[in-house]
């Protein structure tokens, strides 16, 4: 099943000033978190939209675009990795002397992995925060943040992931220089006290593919990373694109490499799949995500089945991919917005580029479910045939 993030509201809901802050700082991450969803603008028929005065149409229209911009929809696919998720996360309530598991969410890029995970540990910190409230002590001096998020740099050393979790907490150590004369088990022992103090029981560890395993440093990173799942009285979740096959996940691994198969033995690695049209139950799918798509479109001409008439096109355009699917359908209905057209079509959608890497796929996609179709149709047309035929003319058994 899938839905939209929010319910409708009026066209003439305020918008809420949404600043942008890095999900990387418990700022940034506090307010991703808490803060209200966003709410649908109703959908005005073409005489309303025609009938508003210009400052109310270009609020109205500013308000559409930034729902369109922020459409999030929940997958049955992105339901089954929460799930597991949860499980895992309910798993791990074991003493400190019990080690962790950790998960790892690996999938090809642009399929929404960062927003799976960030969308699953805002919904386990309004968990905790309703279990437990937003402060830890009576004189309400210790704020209680239940998940830690950090993205991965191109390089990553042990002391810069040390200095990354201390950043997100604000930590006096990653002011001026007195990180420079902090060793690196200093660091270690400060932001395990951090996870502590603040009650963290789940660290997101983003575009760990940068990660590289083929050198001394992502060696070493990978050591410290089992290190902090046994320390740490966290759950670790990780996302990256290709983790198999850039060597972060693996079993069997002999010499220099043991320790890495040593250090993500205890990963649950789940992942997502680009959408396919090979089967019923698959393109059943694809025509129910489109559907959904639908419904959180806020256009005054728009019309049911306006992208699910579309679907096959829409698929050799995107791959399948969700995310090139999603800027498809962002950018043509700004399009149809500024254009007055107030409605998706083909022509519109012919006309705007995407990615690069749907793109390139989109000529030689389009020409196989092409030849696709017309040997399905083909195969409609002799069935159809055989049926019309009469019986004296039919073969013998």
């Amino acid at each position: 099943m899938t839905a939209a993030a929010a319910a409708p509201a009026t066209a003439t809901a305020p918008t809420l000033d949404r600043r942008q802050r890095s999900l990387s700082t418990y700022e940034g991450w506090k307010d991703f978190a808490e803060r209200p969803p966003r709410e649908q603008p109703e959908t005005l028929t073409v005489d309303q939209l025609d009938a508003l005065d210009p400052g109310a149409q270009a609020r109205y229209d500013a308000e559409r675009r930034a729902w369109h911009a922020n459409i999030l929809l929940r997958t049955r696919q992105v339901h089954g990795v929460h799930t597991q998720l949860a499980d895992i996360l309910d798993s791990n309530l074991q003493d400190s002397d019990r080690v962790k598991s950790a998960a790892a969410l690996d999938a090809p890029p642009a399929l929404g992995k960062s927003t799976v995970v960030n969308t699953f540990g805002r919904d386990f910190h309004r968990q905790r925060i309703a279990e437990i409230g937003e402060y830890l002590d009576a004189d309400r001096d210790v704020p209680h943040l239940p998940v830690c998020h950090i993205t991965v740099p191109g390089r990553l050393t042990i002391k810069g992931l040390h200095m990354m979790i201390l950043g997100f907490y604000a930590h006096p150590a990653t002011a001026g220089i007195l990180h420079r004369s902090m060793a690196g088990r200093d660091l270690a022992r400060a932001a395990a006290d951090c996870i502590e103090r603040h009650d963290t029981r789940l660290v997101i560890i983003d575009d760990l593919h940068f990660l590289s395993m083929r050198t001394r440093d992502g060696v070493e990173v990978a050591n410290q990373l089992k290190w902090l799942s046994n320390e740490y009285s966290a759950t670790f979740l990780f996302a990256g694109v290709a983790l198999r096959e850039r060597g972060l996940v693996g079993e069997g691994a002999v010499g220099k490499e043991a320790a890495m198969a040593q250090t993500f033995r205890r990963w649950t690695v789940l992942s997502l799949d680009p959408y396919s049209l090979r089967t019923k139950h698959t393109r059943d799918d694809w025509c129910s995500l489109l559907w959904h798509i639908e419904q959180a479109l806020v256009l005054a001409d728009s019309r049911d089945g306006m992208l699910v008439d579309m679907s096959r096109y829409l698929f050799a355009r995107t791959t399948g991919n969700i995310g090139s699917l999603m800027d498809l359908i962002r950018r043509g209905a700004s399009r149809a917005i500024r254009t007055g057209q107030e409605s998706i079509d083909r022509a519109l959608l012919d006309d705007i580029r995407i990615d690069e890497g749907a793109e390139t796929e989109r000529g030689e996609l389009e020409a196989r479910l092409d030849k696709q179709e017309a040997a399905l149709r083909e195969r409609r047309r002799a069935k159809a045939a055989a049926k019309q035929q009469p019986a004296e003319e039919k073969p013998a058994a």
